[in-house]
């Protein structure tokens, strides 16, 4: 059948594919519908490929746990590319590594599709977002097919898609086909247009299906069509769908010879009748949507049968471990998941899958009766410790007390202890203190009564984070004194790296700043030993650290090192800590457009821990406050509400500090002393320069005379003391302008001046209107107007039109339905659309979209009518 209305996207992809074959790689990522003709349009353009360009394919497979790097693994093998071998320890990224390179040696440019990344594993979607920071010296072109109408606001696809962005990033939406179109196919099959549209509402699929099915058995819809054609199939034909059907993604042509023997003939049979289609190695549906309506129509008995057929030939020959795993569940074979899905889970987790060893731990868990208590007890241990890696705080809680009742049971006392220690660290996630403090403790209490070994030293390396982050900074040094000399005894690298890093933070947290030289020696022993979840601490304290100090240029380069680390290891639990200072610190730049929606997807997308949201909800909140928007109380509320249970000064002092600041705004220094005051009685003992600094600067303001602490940071001591031109001077070198704002607005004409420059280019209305009213104060004239009122009512300055336009982008239209609808000039909306990108700081429609959610433009998809 004709390909139309597809002629745009082919041309994209071979200007990609030119740009690629220059040495400039590039990515496409072709979304839309299922059924929309991804699939089509991609091999359309593959069989176009002149003979020196290579094409090599990976599908991912709809398998309840996908497999582990599959489609990868498909790609590789096309590349004569060796599999990581997990058993002699290579880890993911020496394997991506290998991968790129291949691709960037000199010759033959490759195109490498990557069908269905729906469907992808975290490990595959790892490599796509490795692929894409380096794809631009390589010569290749990645082709990435998704569905993007069956894609959750939390699926990991999101992020992905959302972190991959530049001018070596194309994206193709792949649209239903035109009522033109299809009249056009329509016509050529002697069909009534106007009924298939109404059918099928343009989705290539459905139109196919429908124009090749006999006339006298046009179906109500097009699962209708897929069965009809299924039914008309000979008995063998009909079998061979079936079995293929119940196989996601694609069926090996020796396993389907294995269970039907001679199947060539029905296999031709099913391909005439467009129902499959045929390779070298394997057979498939023409489409996913009739793979699942052949499926639908399978008893319950019939599907497990197939899926126990399946199984059996699959444990002969030796298949992927999470093959086994999905066919032995929906075989519903007991005896299958207990001995399969523990062995894929440890697969898994060597290979850094935290994400699929979490849920083939699940899988095997539901049948936990099956199996004695001891093994029973491991699994559910097992389970929680994935899920705290993967940021599953509360299933990690239900199975560690789980785990710890069985230990308990089998008089296990190591074992007790070594999970509590780990329901320690989760309960301190979740922000509650008491609950950490006491498993912490119960750890200690356990284990000291046994031979001193790798355990007692990381409990003590427990109790001396959690006293840490409490700002008890002589007890976190003795735990982790005790916590490092074991380990070196031991010779055992996990708690020496756990202890280092505690040790080094609690300096920094008094504001030693030597103590960013142990974090990095523990952060080198991390990666050495390849302890994933160490290492990923010891980047999240290396980046807080750096930020709680003002040291933005190397918080920076902790952070994207610690994302890169964190997410190619499935180490959810600290790469979210790091976005949500990412946040933080794109804030303090004065990048508030990046700071809100960065806070704004990760409260929106993302189910987050206590820890993580509170940073996340204060950056936010300080982006509407600053910028006179309304929503910052609600937002503080909320953090000041999950703040206060943690006691921790890192999270009530910044609040306070958010708090008081926005009552500055509003004049009311009553409610600043207050809530400064809520700060300072946690940080009564504390030594940490930056919030400390913070609060008594706030304080400072609500109060005429305060007891200044020298060991506060010193821009704030010399706001404190007066001296407006050294602390601007102090923010500056800093690299914060909004800071530097603050202080030059306690300064004269020419300061306040210099202030409102800097505060008109934030879009920080208060402080701006407050520096105004100083200058007309001290008799000035020639003030600067600022944004007229329509314009102040939104954080970025847009007019009223332009609001309505950005409402209008939110609905979905294109500019030449803007045109129609503004009864506007194309020119004049395309004008009115620039200026929206350049005020949002984004360079995309999509990216303006996400921005108008962020900084609360719009609330909700609407169509802006």
């Amino acid at each position: 059948m004709e390909l139309l209305e597809r002629q745009d996207h082919l041309d994209e992809l071979a200007r990609q594919l030119r740009e690629a074959e220059a040495g400039r790689g590039r990515i496409a990522f072709v979304g839309g519908e299922a059924g929309a003709g991804k699939s089509a349009l991609v091999e359309k353009f593959a069989g176009s490929m002149r003979p020196h360009v290579r094409v090599v394919w990976g599908t991912c497979d709809a398998l309840q746990t996908p497999r582990t790097l599959g489609p990868i693994h498909e790609v590789a093998a096309a590349l004569a590319v060796a599999s990581p071998d997990a058993a002699h320890g290579e880890q993911r990224p020496e394997f991506f590594a290998r991968l790129v390179k291949t691709l960037a040696q000199p010759g033959h440019a490759t195109v490498v599709v990557l069908e269905d990344l729906h469907w992808a594993d975290e490990a595959t979607l790892d490599f796509v977002h490795y692929l894409g920071r380096r794809i631009q010296r390589t010569r290749c072109l990645l082709v990435g097919t998704y569905r993007d109408d069956q894609l959750a606001t939390i699926h990991p696809l999101r992020r992905v898609l959302g972190e991959i962005s530049g001018q070596h990033v194309a994206r193709l939406r792949i649209a239903a086909l035109s009522p033109a179109a299809v009249t056009q196919l329509a016509e050529s099959a002697h069909r009534d247009a106007v009924r298939i549209y109404e059918l099928t509402d343009g989705n290539a699929f459905f139109v196919r299906e429908l124009l090749t099915a006999p006339v006298d058995t046009i179906p109500e819809s097009a699962r209708d069509a897929v069965l009809a054609r299924f039914m008309q199939c000979s008995p063998a034909a009909r079998e061979l769908a079936e079995l293929v059907s119940v196989s996601p993604g694609r069926t090996r042509l020796w396993l389907a010879k294995a269970l039907l023997g001679r199947m060539q003939r029905a296999a031709d049979e099913g391909i005439e009748r467009g129902l499959l289609r045929q390779d070298d190695e394997s057979i498939a549906y023409r489409h996913e949507l009739g793979r699942l309506a052949v499926e639908s129509t399978l008893s319950s008995a019939r599907s497990q049968e197939l899926h126990q057929r399946i199984l059996d030939a699959l444990v002969e020959h030796g298949a992927d471990l999470s093959q086994l795993v999905h066919h032995a569940r929906l075989a519903a074979n007991v005896g299958a998941i207990v001995e399969f899905a523990p062995r894929a889970a440890l697969q898994a987790s060597q290979l850094g899958a935290h994400a699929e060893a979490a849920a083939h731990f699940a899988a095997a868990l539901r049948h936990a009766d099956e199996v004695p208590p001891a093994m029973r007890a491991r699994w559910f241990e097992a389970h929680a410790w994935e899920c705290h890696l993967t940021n599953q705080a509360q299933p990690a809680i239900a199975s560690g007390e789980q785990a710890r009742a069985l230990y308990r049971d089998l008089s296990d006392v190591e074992a007790q202890g070594r999970v509590a220690r780990v329901l320690a660290r989760v309960h301190w996630q979740l922000g509650r203190r008491l609950d950490a403090y006491r498993a912490a403790t119960e750890a200690i209490t356990l284990l000291e009564g046994l031979a001193p070994g790798h355990e007692m030293a990381m409990a003590y390396g427990t109790r001396a984070m959690l006293a840490m982050l409490a700002g008890r900074v002589e007890e976190a040094i003795e735990y982790g004194e005790r916590s490092l000399e074991l380990g070196r005894r031991l010779n055992d690298p996990e708690p020496q790296v756990q202890a280092l890093n505690t040790i080094g933070s609690a300096r920094l947290g008094s504001g030693d700043k030597s103590g960013f030289a142990l974090i990095e020696q523990a952060l080198s022993l991390g990666i050495e030993h390849g302890l994933h979840d160490a290492t990923g601490r010891a980047f999240s304290n290396l980046t807080t650290c750096a930020i709680l100090h003002f040291e933005l240029p190397r918080a920076e380069g902790y952070l994207r090192r610690g994302l890169t680390y964190c997410e190619e290891h499935e180490i959810y639990t600290h790469a979210y800590y790091l976005r949500a200072y990412e946040s933080r610190l794109e804030l303090l730049r004065g990048r508030w457009s990046d700071a809100a929606n960065l806070a704004t997807q990760l409260l929106g997308i993302f189910v987050l821990t206590t820890n993580q949201r509170i940073p996340a909800l204060i950056t936010l909140a300080l982006v509407r406050a600053r910028r006179g928007d309304p929503g910052a109380e609600a937002l503080l509320d909320e953090a000041l509400s999950l703040a206060l249970p943690t006691a921790e000064l890192q999270r009530i002092g910044r609040v306070a500090a958010a708090r008081a600041e926005l009552a500055w705004y509003r004049g009311d220094l009553d409610v600043v002393a207050h809530e400064v005051a809520v700060g300072l009685e946690v940080a009564r003992g504390h030594r940490d320069p930056g919030i400390c600094g913070e609060l008594a600067y706030w304080e400072s303001r609500a109060r005429s005379r305060i007891t200044i602490d020298h060991g506060i940071a010193e821009p704030y001591r010399l706001m404190i003391e007066g001296d407006w031109r050294g602390a601007a001077l102090e923010w500056e070198k800093l690299g914060m302008p909004y800071e530097r704002a603050l202080a030059l607005a306690d300064g004269p004409e020419e300061a306040l001046r210099d202030s409102l420059s800097i505060l008109e280019k934030l879009g920080a209305g208060p402080l701006a209107a407050i520096v105004r009213q100083r200058l007309r104060d001290r008799g000035v004239t020639g003030i600067p107007r600022g944004p007229r009122a329509s314009t102040r009512s939104n954080p970025a300055g847009l007019t009223a039109r332009e609001v309505h336009v950005l409402r209008l982008l939110v609905g979905g239209h294109t500019n030449a339905e803007l045109a129609r609808r503004l009864h506007l000039s194309a020119k004049t909306v395309d004008h009115h659309v620039s200026s929206i990108l350049e005020k949002l700081e984004v360079r995309s429609r999509t990216e303006a979209v996400a921005a108008a959610f962020g900084l609360g433009i719009v609330k909700s998809a609407g169509n802006g009518s």
